[in-house]
């Protein structure tokens, strides 16, 4: 049997395992890699060299930062400044969906969700305001926003990482290059649900919310050291780009976590419990799939496969399916493992017909970071169901409306910024 076709088989094996689910996504990555090696398709080295990728490196380090600026309560004096220059019940959810998308592009859109969910719940109290009218568009916000930055969820890393890793670092994504999408996927989201969100959230009363966050034993030096680390790492990671003396993102982003550790802002164990191993194992160990889909031809079948359905269409077809194929497949399972799955698969498909790969990567990591339809995919989706009292079926009519908006700005704005064939 061919390495071409044995790269297939596992890359139906690898689906198969991550949609249902049956152990879990790090280990399932790691048996992926090792289903690889075992095969003869790669060897010992390819097997674990992407553990010192720099972007692994730079997910490890971007944890510990974003944990010390929630532990800090920082995040959480951010969201109340919403109560501050917001007034009225439209201007207070565009508030709350403006600072959440904003800090979600910075910190995990959970964890965004986490400190912002108690002062939500207290303007609701305040205002009247059903928590659900509110909560819902803050993840919404917080979902989408992810995609101001390359630092604003796994699954952009994933994304940043395919494209580079696979051409060589021929093709490199700059600190804000996701920006360029994601601040009109914000904007249309925003004007959206203001028009129309009040006619498809549901209006409920309050649930329960156990989770009361206390930041008033925090000194004030750690909540300062952890707000400039941000801020010195993100101007950093931005200069890094345009200003090739400076440091690489990850040491920057290295430099900062021992400056948090070092000042006691975290200890060295807290610090390594956020290290979000998940994402580590998961950018690491799938990189080999998508490498040996281009290597050894599997990508190629793939897309003359593909070419065979779509004819004459082109990439553009294949750029709105892989985006329509995430975004459902992201609906019941991780956003990160669809992205770990389709982002190879998209480079391989795109450049195997000679376009420009990036459209369509990322078109698949868009496609994932717009899954809000169900609870399931994003763990900030589940979080606001018990405090806003919302139910499963209440998800689906909003986030099929949001999904739509964010579809249709999509397709518009990739081709232009990623012309297929320059």
């Amino acid at each position: 049997m061919s390495p071409a076709i044995i790269t297939l088989i596992i890359l139906v094996f690898a689906i198969a395992i991550f949609v249902t689910e049956i152990v879990p996504m790090g280990t399932a990555a790691l048996i992926v890699a090792m289903a690889l090696y075992f095969t003869g398709v790669i060897d010992v080295k390819t097997l674990f060299s992407q553990l010192s990728n720099q972007n692994v490196i730079l997910v490890a380090a971007l944890c510990v930062i974003g944990h010390a600026f929630l532990k800090t309560g920082m995040a959480y004096k951010a969201g109340s400044l919403i109560t501050r220059f917001a007034k009225g019940k439209k201007a207070i959810m565009v508030a709350v969906m403006i600072v959440g998308g904003i800090m979600s592009g910075f910190l995990s859109n959970t964890g965004t969700v986490a400190v912002l969910m108690p002062v939500i719940l207290g303007i609701a109290t305040t205002t009247g305001i059903s928590p659900s009218r509110l909560l819902m568009p803050l993840v919404f916000s917080a979902t989408i926003g992810a995609d101001l930055s390359i630092i604003g969820s796994p699954g952009n890393l994933i994304a940043k990482t395919t494209v580079e890793a696979l051409s060589n670092n021929t093709l490199t994504f700059t600190f804000f290059e996701y920006a360029k999408i994601g601040i009109p996927l914000l904007l249309g989201t925003i004007v959206f649900i203001y028009f129309f969100g009040t006619k498809l959230i549901p209006d409920r009363s309050a649930g329960v919310y156990h989770n009361k966050l206390d930041y008033s034993n925090i000194p004030k030096w750690q909540q300062n050291i952890s707000l400039w680390v941000l801020v010195v790492v993100i101007l950093g990671m931005v200069a890094s780009s345009s200003f090739k003396f400076l440091p690489p993102f990850h040491i920057i982003a290295c430099l900062g976590a021992i400056v948090l550790v070092v000042t006691g802002v975290l200890s060295e164990k807290e610090a390594m419990q956020h290290l979000e191993m998940l994402a580590v194992f998961l950018v690491a160990f799938m990189l080999p799939l998508g490498s040996s889909l281009n290597k050894t031809g599997a990508g190629k079948m793939m897309a003359d496969a593909v070419l065979s359905v779509t004819g004459s269409y082109g990439p553009f077809v294949i750029m709105m399916s892989l985006y329509l194929i995430t975004w459902v497949m992201t609906q019941f399972m991780s956003n990160t493992a669809a992205c770990s799955l389709l982002c190879p698969v998209a480079y391989t498909l795109a450049s195997g017909i000679g376009a420009d790969p990036r459209a369509a990567v990322i078109a698949v990591f868009i496609g994932s970071s717009v899954a809000v339809c169900t609870p399931l995919a994003i763990p900030a989706n589940a979080m606001i169901m018990e405090p806003a009292n919302i139910k499963f079926k209440d998800f689906i009519k909003p986030g099929l409306a949001v999904s739509f908006v964010c579809f249709v700005i999509s397709m518009i704005i990739l081709p232009i910024l990623y012309p297929f064939y320059p």
